[in-house]
């Protein structure tokens, strides 16, 4: 069975990565709303940025455990306890316009799973400030929320991976019963996307999304 994923859009405007595909339904985003309780805050680290660019990062890659990594890419991660490796098997219900150059996914089932994608932007994010590149992705939220996804804020949970900096999201899409945490990260010309989204393994799934995190290792590419 091909696992779909209803959420993948690539940075547009300044980063010219690419814009939302489409995605069924109407939402919205409320914009005056404070992040929910246990939203994206729950899967990514909790420490806060201040407004400033990005780090020189990893040249390498050491992840240990039963490694997910497809040849070539920028980044791996530790498989989570009790997730299947189903890579193979993952698609995408919506797609950013230059499309997306690897893509890895760990599942509990055919609608509670985590999925790792990386897209390319044009520009070097490293020196663009936080608030740049936050105003960027309320812009992709904009038209997410147009296309079916209701965003409990559009105030980043702000915080890094492996040094990347990191911008978190909750999300749920009322037509097809199921919530995400949908956390952006980027670095050099690479940005990842860590997409967790559950219909009923909610708690596994958090937890799994917070290993992957917590394991994940992003190169810096130029």
């Amino acid at each position: 069975m091909r696992r779909q994923f209803l959420v993948a859009v690539g940075l547009c405007g300044l980063l010219a990565g690419g814009c939302a595909g489409r995605v069924e339904g109407s939402g919205t985003v409320a914009r005056d709303a404070a992040g929910p309780s246990g939203a994206a805050a729950t899967s990514s680290p909790p420490a806060n940025r201040s407004d400033r660019p990005g780090t020189a990062g990893r040249t390498t890659l050491r992840c240990s455990g039963t490694v997910i990594s497809p040849a070539g890419a920028p980044y791996c991660f530790t498989l989570p306890t009790g997730f299947q490796d189903t890579s193979a098997s993952a698609s995408l219900g919506t797609s950013s316009g230059r499309g997306d150059k690897f893509r890895s996914a760990a599942a509990l089932g055919p609608r509670d799973l985590i999925i790792v994608t990386v897209y390319e932007v044009a520009t070097d994010t490293d020196g663009i400030a936080d608030d740049t590149l936050e105003g960027e992705l309320k812009t992709v939220l904009g038209r997410l929320a147009q296309q079916g996804l209701t965003f409990e804020s559009t105030s980043a949970q702000r915080s890094t991976v492996d040094g990347a900096r990191s911008f978190g999201y909750h999300a749920r899409h009322a037509k097809d019963g199921f919530e995400s945490d949908i956390v952006f990260l980027v670095r050099g010309r690479n940005e990842i996307q860590v997409i967790c989204q559950w219909t009923e393994k909610a708690a596994e799934v958090r937890k799994g999304c917070r290993a992957v995190l917590g394991s994940l290792q992003f190169k810096t590419v130029r």
